[in-house]
């Protein structure tokens, strides 16, 4: 293979495939990229079994052919080149770098021993917008489960809802967000995609792009003109997150994302540990936000709401609520509640797309 491509194209195509590349493995092929020169374009491929990456970008092609590199190597000297322009040939089994003065040779493994990926399976994909895929990841990744023993959390759920419909659901069995996107095309799909995947496309992911969304029994496939992200997918039985979301509810109260935000943070500050619990207290007139620890002591504060019941007192863990309202994109939400032991609804107040469920949680009086 021989071309000669731009510095700033090379740099950006090797930064999108290389964090898919295994950098620790028994399998030293997983710390390598595959190139490949075709046509008018460099494809650049890595993976590390669970995730594959290919992307390519416009090459001036001298020669066609296919060259395996160590991945991290060829990316730190890519970020050094001092020219614009840059000349990459194979020959003698080294990849030779030439960039105005300066020249490289890395070896290089044998082509072959790459790991292929799948091809795109056509008969079942359907197109999604980038823009709504971007929003979909993060607007429900952040519930994902962390705990390596809840396997089938670890990601985030991808489910036909309606003929044109997609529903994109995380959980961690304590909160859950749910963000929906609309879909062309007749594929159907309930697939688990994992958190790293999803890092992944939103890596990839400009915004501007439509992406072909299709799956097998054991991966899913993401793809546009650019790139292709192959995953496989997560197995285990994902909770029925219909029943998680109570159709009805007794309190519905409007609040500002900033004010409480800020409010929330400012009385979690009290608090140390992942789980900061902070007690709500909805009275006439007012939301009142508290959290106390033995060590550090108090924290109150108030907020003026719309409400005229009577006292309704529930508690959450800080971190879940800051995360739920941040996700949302308009200045005013809606915060609905059923009883003190039953989970509540947060969702902007004129958007549909997207809705967040947190548990409560039992605070000491």
């Amino acid at each position: 293979m021989e071309i000669v491509i731009d510095k700033s194209a090379l740099q950006d195509v090797l930064k999108k495939a290389i964090s898919a590349t295994e950098k620790k493995s028994a399998l030293p092929i997983l710390s390598n990229f595959l190139l490949e020169a075709k046509e008018d374009k460099l494809v650049v491929q890595g993976t590390d079994l669970e995730v594959h990456v290919s992307v390519s970008v416009f090459a001036q092609v001298e020669k066609e052919g296919t060259a395996c590199v160590n991945a991290k190597k060829l990316n730190d000297i890519a970020r050094l080149l001092p020219s614009e322009k840059v000349h990459i040939k194979l020959e003698d089994n080294s990849l030779k770098i030439k960039s105005g003065k300066t020249k490289y040779s890395l070896p290089t493994t044998a082509s072959e021993d790459f790991p292929q990926m799948y091809p795109f399976p056509e008969e079942n994909a359907f197109i999604i917008s980038g823009a709504h895929l971007q929003n979909a990841i993060n607007k429900t990744l952040y519930a994902s489960s962390k705990e390596e023993s809840r396997y089938a959390l670890q990601g985030a759920l991808f489910k036909t809802k309606d003929s044109n419909l997609i529903d994109v659901v995380a959980t961690d069995g304590h909160r859950l967000a749910l963000y929906t996107i609309e879909k062309t095309g007749a594929g159907e799909i309930s697939i688990v995609v994992p958190q790293k995947a999803l890092n992944e496309l939103k890596k990839l992911l400009t915004g501007m792009e439509d992406v072909e969304v299709a799956a097998t029994s054991q991966y899913t496939f993401f793809r546009t003109k650019e790139w292709i992200l192959m995953s496989r997918l997560l197995e285990g039985a994902f909770p029925d997150y219909t029943q998680v979301i109570p159709n009805e509810f007794t309190i519905q109260v409007i609040l500002d994302k900033k004010e409480l935000i800020e409010a929330v943070k400012r009385v979690s500050a009290v608090v140390e540990g992942d789980a900061k619990p902070i007690r709500f207290t909805l009275k006439t007139g007012i939301l009142e936000l508290r959290s106390f620890s033995k060590e550090y002591g108090e924290a109150i504060d108030e907020l003026e709401i719309e409400y005229e019941g009577e006292n309704f007192v529930i508690g959450f863990n800080a971190k879940y609520i800051i995360e739920a309202v941040e996700a949302i994109d308009e200045d005013r939400f809606f915060m609905k509640f059923t009883n003190p032991n039953a989970q509540t609804l947060i969702q902007p107040l004129e958007s549909e797309n997207y809705k967040a469920i947190v548990m409560p949680m039992d605070i000491p009086a």
